[in-house]
């Protein structure tokens, strides 16, 4: 346990302002998360092991916020007193069921519920635990797509803690690739990958997008993404050639707003929108590559 923690609390107009200043703390904060408290008005907290609000870094989030079309309202730092924020923050979050799948804390002692595939993930700085609306739809997604298709080469971009290789591995019975960009993140990913019993199925590597050797050797049947929009769009066109012709794509972390902003650059590389399903705003998008011929 922490002697302390520090609590950054941002106010903000614009949805895309709130992404940008998600994107600029959270390498510097332990955890961080956006929420709307009124139409086109979000609430940013961080919460850093120590101060990191100076002026300078005011002044750059106040910019970012401006440059994304967006205001930055207010935005102070407190110290908090010294609790165990995240073994608080773990018995918090009781077991989630979405479809088939059963997520759990370590600290959740009874069984898993039959017929359930269990999936032990704690909260973390690393993404995706389950709770958030993104990480759901991801699971629905993927629980309804291996209902029709048969998938037997499946990639995580962008793992965080590694729940959609471990869901995707423990469902499609099949090898699965993992990458992520932070290196946090790879090491919890691996950490779970080991924990829900799926080492010997589920690789994960640190790597930029789909710019890694291992990556680049295949192309995939799935693809998952859960990260954020601006980073979705940015690799549409690695997407594109990344997937086998038929293949389909599950993308999430972006609002119900920012869907044009990842949808038309994949249109543009030839992948199409099949479907999508939106929980609290936020909208996950089943994409398809055309087949071939």
């Amino acid at each position: 346990m922490r002697d302390s923690v520090w609590h950054v609390v941002a106010t903000l107009r614009g949805a895309e302002a709130a992404t940008a200043m998600l994107g600029l703390l959270e390498e510097a904060v332990d955890a961080v998360s956006a929420f709307e408290t009124a139409p086109e008005e979000w609430r940013v907290e961080a919460y850093p092991p120590s101060p990191v609000l100076t002026p300078d870094l005011a002044a750059r989030l106040a910019l970012a916020a401006a440059a994304a079309g967006g205001t930055l309202v207010e935005i102070g730092e407190e110290k908090l007193p010294a609790r165990d924020w995240l073994a608080e923050n773990q018995l918090a979050f009781p077991p989630l069921r979405v479809g088939r799948f059963f997520v759990y804390g370590s600290h959740y002692r009874d069984r898993v519920p039959a017929g359930a595939i269990g999936i032990q993930v704690d909260a973390t700085t690393a993404f995706g635990t389950g709770e958030h609306p993104s990480t759901r739809a991801c699971l629905m997604a993927l629980e309804s797509l291996a209902r029709r298709h048969r998938f037997r080469c499946p990639v995580d971009i962008g793992t965080g803690t590694g729940i959609l290789a471990v869901a995707a591995a423990k469902l499609l019975r099949c090898r699965v690739l993992a990458s992520d960009i932070d290196r946090g993140a790879v090491r919890v990913a691996r950490h779970n990958v080991a924990r829900n019993g799926v080492m010997g199925t589920v690789r994960v590597r640190r790597a930029p997008g789909y710019r890694d050797r291992a990556l680049r050797k295949s192309r995939y049947d799935l693809i998952l993404s859960n990260i954020l929009a601006r980073p979705l769009a940015l690799l549409a066109c690695d997407l594109a050639r990344a997937l086998m012709p038929g293949g389909r794509a599950v993308l999430s972390g972006l609002l119900r707003r920012q869907e044009g902003v990842v949808l038309v650059p994949h249109r543009g590389c030839g992948i199409v929108l099949e479907r999508r399903l939106v929980i609290d705003g936020w909208s996950t998008l089943i994409l398809r590559a055309r087949s071939a011929g």
